[in-house]
């Protein structure tokens, strides 16, 4: 009784709400309590399976309570059945090792208990687990075995789903023509056994190779061909396979409404029979769809509720696909901070993915060597007795260790002087890139020493002596108020005004005192005032992160290549709005400006004039990265990151 309230209590903490998702895995959950020994291990493989679309982890507490339970009485078939079930979630779960070990596990006692069938069906998953990680020759083995005994049972069914598992490997070789063949063969032995769901599968799988060779048209009949089987056999989870497949190709003709009901209509049947893992992937191609038919709202609604069911069932993969349609949304909706964080998330997932199969692979080969190793020492002992021929072995290895010593010695050689020239390689890249470095900054200080020269000439001389011609003209006013020229005085009065003004603006535009005296932010603001305030361009500027000084130079570089973007705005963009955004994350700086100007073609090598140069050289000079976004007519968008470690 203790065991019976104990299991119930992980399932109700496991699972949450989806625990009772529907009538299947309801009937079986209240005959658990009641039911013990086999037949008990039997409905916890059953729940296993059941729960294997609702949640992994509830679907694996399951499998891993009806294998202890099948060790404990020593039922084979049912630890055959529960290493099989696990092996299953975890291939859905892309954990191929462990997988893979499972898959071994229920294969060593299939063969114990002469179970034939058994023996086939994990050879046909053995063969997809290779499959999912590119080994498709050991696939292909894997699956002619499988092949090879249901042909022996004379099992017409079954021949037909390994002909179609070796097409497929076929398909993924690139040998479509070679996966046509396989499949009409399998499609043949379905439609002489009558085997309809069989049947639904070949015109599903023969689809997706007309497909890869670009006949959509052709993909399309067969589809709709096994879309009417499977409901005519109301097979539901094909179904909404089948309308997903079919939404891809609606899209392509522009078919919006048709894509639109096909995913809708098998969002519905996913979560009727309450497969999450496939509701989360109907939800993120939905909002791909919305995505591409600018339906914004829509697509983050439905991405929003992909990325919450994917990572509550902990399925990575869709995790992936939703996060980074996200990140295009945003930056669809100009959004671009946002984008660039989720962008992140996206990198971190797609690394932990690549770290964890990784270790997998890691995993394989460790085990691969420890059993090579137990069957050589095996062999050890099996010819303990034949001294001779040991002996004679060993005069061998001796030879052939002389022979690999000195291919080694050689082979070392060859390395060493290999690796001494590409030293010398990279250390010849890296002083070129130095030099160049050193030179851009050289560039750099001139131009800004130019800068300040300038500046003080304006300032102190030009700006000085005008002055100073005001103040004179201004004491002759008063004489000449009678005059009958007064009026023409007063005007030149104001010219001397403007110009007076304009050369203190342009001195301080070439070296403001505001950035070295207050930082960048005011500096920055002080220029869109100056620079933009009697322009028809309405500005916005936002700074985020930004509380004290930044290094003098990232600073300047900044200052500068914004001031060139803004100039270059006013002169050639026919911008109405421009929009500046400066946000400081913890290793790096991000510039974005926007404005609604007619853009260009970034690609045309006359739009790569001299003031781009001059932005990229300046970014580069600090070790930062410059992206130019701009087409005719759609404005433009320039994204400088700059790191601060």
């Amino acid at each position: 009784m203790k065991k019976v309230f104990f299991l119930w209590i992980v399932i109700s903490f496991a699972g949450g709400p989806l625990i009772g998702g529907n009538a299947v895995t309801d009937s079986l959950l209240r005959r658990l309590p009641l039911e013990h020994d086999t037949t008990r291990v039997k409905l916890l493989c059953d729940l296993c399976w059941e729960y294997r679309f609702i949640s992994a982890d509830t679907s694996i507490i399951f499998g891993e309570q009806a294998l202890e339970l099948a060790k404990k009485i020593r039922y084979k078939r049912g630890i055959a059945q529960s290493y099989n079930d696990l092996g299953i979630i975890l291939l859905d779960l892309s954990r191929f090792a462990e997988a893979t070990e499972y898959f071994k596990q229920s294969m060593n006692l299939r063969r114990e208990l002469n179970d034939l069938p058994g023996q086939a069906s994990l050879y046909n998953k053995l063969g997809i687990v290779d499959q999912k990680q590119g080994r498709l020759l050991d696939a292909l083995q894997n699956q002619l075995s499988a092949l090879k005994i249901y042909e022996q049972l004379r099992q017409e069914k079954w021949i037909g789903y390994s002909l179609n598992n070796i097409a497929i490997i076929h398909q993924n070789l690139g040998n479509f023509q070679k996966s046509l063949e396989y499949h009409e063969k399998g499609l043949q032995l379905r439609l002489n056994a009558g085997d309809k769901a069989g049947e639904a599968n070949s015109y599903v799988n023969i689809a997706n190779v007309y497909i890869k060779l670009n006949e959509p048209d052709k993909a399309r009949l067969y589809f709709e061909k096994a879309l009417k089987i499977s409901e005519d056999i109301e097979n539901l989870e094909f179904i909404s396979t089948i309308l997903s497949n079919l939404s891809t190709i609606y899209l392509e003709k522009n078919e919006i409404k048709n894509a639109v009901d096909a995913l809708n209509r098998s969002l519905e049947i996913r979560r009727t029979s309450g497969d999450r893992k496939g509701t989360a992937s109907a939800l993120t191609k939905l909002g791909s769809v919305y995505l591409e038919t600018k339906q914004y709202k829509a697509a983050l609604s439905s991405l929003r509720m992909a990325l919450l069911i994917s990572r509550e069932i902990n399925v990575i993969e869709e995790e992936m696909a939703a996060t980074y349609t996200l990140a295009k949304l945003f930056s669809a909706m100009q959004l671009y901070d946002s984008a660039f964080v989720v962008m992140q998330q996206y990198s971190t997932i797609k690394d932990s993915v690549y770290n964890m199969r990784l270790n997998q692979q890691i995993i394989e080969v460790q085990t691969r060597y420890e059993t090579r190793k137990l069957e050589q020492d095996m062999e050890l002992i099996r010819h303990e007795k034949e001294v001779a021929e040991i002996n004679l072995r060993q005069r061998k290895t001796e030879i052939l260790l002389l022979v690999f010593i000195i291919i080694s010695i050689t082979g070392a050689g060859i390395f060493v002087f290999y690796r001494h020239r590409q030293r010398q390689k990279a250390a010849l890249a890296a002083e070129m890139l130095h030099q160049h470095d050193l030179r851009m900054k050289a560039v750099l200080q001139v131009q800004e020493d130019e800068r300040r020269r300038i500046a003080k000439e304006l300032h102190d001389g030009v700006g000085q002596k005008l002055s100073g011609i005001k103040l004179n003209f201004q004491s002759l006013l008063p004489t000449a108020a009678k005059n009958e020229n007064c009026a023409n005085l007063i005007t030149l009065e104001k010219l001397l005004d403007e110009a007076s003004t304009e050369v203190r603006t342009i001195s301080h535009q070439m070296m403001p005192k505001e950035l070295e005296q207050f930082g960048l932010i005011p500096a920055i603001e002080s220029m869109l005032r100056f620079s933009l305030g009697s322009t028809k361009v309405a500005y916005s500027f936002e700074h985020i992160g930004l509380n004290g000084r930044l290094d003098q130079n990232i600073e300047l570089t900044l200052f500068r290549v914004l001031q060139e973007i803004v100039s270059n705005v006013i002169k050639h963009s026919g911008a109405n709005q421009l929009i500046v955004q400066l946000l400081k994350h913890p290793d790096h700086l991000v510039l974005i400006v926007t404005d609604d100007g007619v853009g260009f073609n970034v690609n045309e090598k006359e739009n790569s004039g001299i003031g781009l140069m001059n932005i990229a050289g300046r970014v580069e000079s600090v070790k930062g990265i410059s992206h130019f976004d701009s087409s005719p007519g759609n404005g433009t968008t320039i994204t400088i990151r700059i790191p601060l470690l």
